[in-house]
């Protein structure tokens, strides 16, 4: 659910809590990029003329999955060695031909500090996905989407410099968004599923829970802990549950519900925090757990 803070209150500084970037229930979207009507047969030729690429064609493919980014992600996915002018130039050409949508947004924390620009899926780029590669959009759609809120859009976007942050640093054999397990009457959708392989050859299956300042997360999280030790017992799956919040103090909370339902011998924590220190060194060292209270780190090296 949105803030419902008076938009007419615009303080010169700020006046409640601050946030972390990415989980900020605050947050409002202050403008976003009206969809652009260009025909299919007109990009199409664009595509043929070399005009739109093989890398953009990539990118329009990954939004498609991962829903939002931010340019430094994009940067560091698709323009590595590239400096900013030619990045900011290339989403320039991508926003004027449809294959980029862009959302600015701030914070009623502090209205006059900027925000990371967010970019989503444009309706020339879902044409291309629909009519050159056949594929079922549904409200991914930027021309028929569903409502959500700018939380939901954080929890993409912080799951998405986990993603690339794992991938720099370990061999990631497969990433899949929302996952559906079932159990007799129940189901539960974590964030993704992962499985990573080692240099012996092993593979280390994986479920990411992540949350942001939702109004029932601590429920939720719990429901999803007893539900997988349900689901991996009946099943003989040993996976490990990776939670994924903004702070130590989330962490330490969602811990305790996890002792509580039986899933701490295979539970693993990571926070906001962790991703933003370790963006040039990888997570090697990064996932941690609570004993006696105090942050114990993996070493996974």
């Amino acid at each position: 659910m949105e803030s419902q803070v008076s938009p007419l209150i615009i303080a010169n500084q700020p006046g409640i809590r601050m946030h972390p970037t990415w989980d900020d229930p605050f947050a409002f979207v202050v403008s976003l990029d009206p969809l652009t009507r260009h025909e299919f047969f007109y990009i199409n030729g664009k595509i043929k003329d070399g005009w739109i690429t093989d890398r953009d064609i990539e990118i329009i493919r990954f939004l498609a999955v991962h829903r939002w980014i931010t340019l430094s992600q994009l940067t560091r996915l698709f323009f590595s060695g590239s400096d900013n002018t030619t990045v900011r130039n290339r989403l320039k050409k991508l926003m004027k031909l449809g294959l980029l949508r862009r959302i600015q947004w701030k914070t009623y924390c502090n209205p006059l500090q900027n925000r990371p620009t967010i970019y989503e899926m444009g309706s020339s780029a879902a044409d291309i996905l629909k009519f050159r590669y056949g594929a079922f959009l549904g409200n991914r759609d930027p021309r028929r989407p569903k409502e959500v809120s700018m939380l939901f859009r954080h929890k993409y976007i912080i799951t998405n410099e986990f993603f690339i942050l794992l991938r720099k640093s370990f061999n990631v054999m497969h990433f899949e968004f929302h996952p559906v397990l079932k159990h007799k009457e129940d189901q539960v959708v974590p964030t993704a599923h992962f499985i990573l392989g080692t240099p012996k050859g092993k593979k280390l299956d994986f479920h990411l829970l992540c949350h942001r300042e939702e109004e029932n997360w601590l429920k939720t999280i719990r429901y999803q802990a007893k539900f997988c030790k349900e689901y991996f017992d009946a099943n003989g799956i040993r996976s490990t549950l990776v939670v994924l919040v903004s702070s130590d103090e989330k962490a330490e909370l969602a811990s305790k519900i996890c002792e509580q339902e039986g899933t701490s011998d295979y539970t693993w924590f990571i926070t906001d925090q962790e991703l933003e220190e370790c963006v040039d060194d990888g997570l090697t060292n990064s996932f941690f757990v609570f004993k006696n209270g105090e942050k114990n780190y993996y070493d996974l090296r």
